[in-house]
């Protein structure tokens, strides 16, 4: 449970790629503070991820190979991250939280690092609770909407403050501390573990992440349910992961209801 105790740690990773099965970390930031707004920590390190930076990635990030060449290992890096967050109070925040944790899952597997069950909440689902009507819940585009953000380097560490931004922004609309945590306890509560089994194509993976965050209406061909191989349209809401599959939840615009959809059996998107 979330309560007055609980310290809120916001956290991002930057990557070679969408996908954790193919994909390595690059770099890891996080930012410790209190329910208040203080800041109590920072950590921030760059990570040598053991094989080439895609040059469409570079220009996201702008992390080039010189710049990790005589960086750690994520093996090195991954126990210090985990030491920064790993008290029980501690809750940590993320943007679009499944892919981060997709990303940190896999990097702990490779290394045989166990990952602490610490509560992550995804930030994207506190700020449709709040802001229900936004047209688009991009981290970017939100912060700059609420005058959070100037401008935006694409980096862990200032991503992490602006989710941190965007947190504290956000909680500021609930009418007292009780109805505050009340409302993060109903959130949708993600954890560190477990592999991600199941390979989803780099677009593939793009496309969903990105309706997800700007609530936009995609049509898909899946390959089980009633509608078996027929396009439906369905808007994205939430993607989690269970026993090594990425599912993702979504309202089906022809059923008007919220379903569960398995990444790896859409097959058009």
């Amino acid at each position: 449970m979330i309560d007055e105790q609980s310290i809120f740690i916001a956290f991002d990773t930057e990557t070679t790629g969408l996908t954790a099965v193919d994909g390595r970390i690059v770099e890891i930031a996080a930012l410790k503070f209190a329910l208040n707004g203080n800041i109590l920590d920072r950590f921030s390190e760059l990570v040598n991820p053991q094989k080439k930076i895609p040059e469409d990635v570079i220009r996201i990030h702008h992390i080039t190979d010189d710049m990790v060449a005589d960086k750690p290992g994520i093996d090195e890096v991954l126990p210090r991250f985990i030491a920064f967050f790993a008290s029980e109070e501690n809750v940590l925040i993320a943007q679009n939280a499944m892919f981060d944790i997709g990303f940190v899952n896999q990097e702990a597997i490779r290394s045989d690092i166990k990952l602490p069950r610490n509560t992550i909440i995804d930030q994207i689902d506190l700020t449709r609770r709040v802001y229900p009507n936004l047209l688009t819940y991009s981290l970017e585009n939100t912060c700059r909407k609420f005058n959070l953000t100037d401008t935006q380097t694409h980096r862990a560490m200032a991503d992490a403050v602006l989710v941190m931004k965007l947190f504290l922004h956000c909680l500021k609309r609930f009418e007292n501390k009780e109805k505050t945590l009340n409302s993060l306890n109903s959130l949708y509560h993600y954890s560190f573990g477990g592999p991600m089994v199941t390979r989803i194509d780099d677009t593939m993976m793009g496309i969903v992440s990105h309706a997800v965050e700007t609530g936009e209406t995609l049509e898909i061909v899946y390959s089980g349910g009633s509608m078996r191989g027929k396009p439906r349209r369905i808007i994205p809401s939430i993607m989690f992961n269970r026993d090594g599959v990425t599912y993702l939840i979504a309202k089906c615009l022809i059923a008007n209801s919220n379903k569960q959809f398995r990444l790896d059996r859409i097959k058009e998107c």
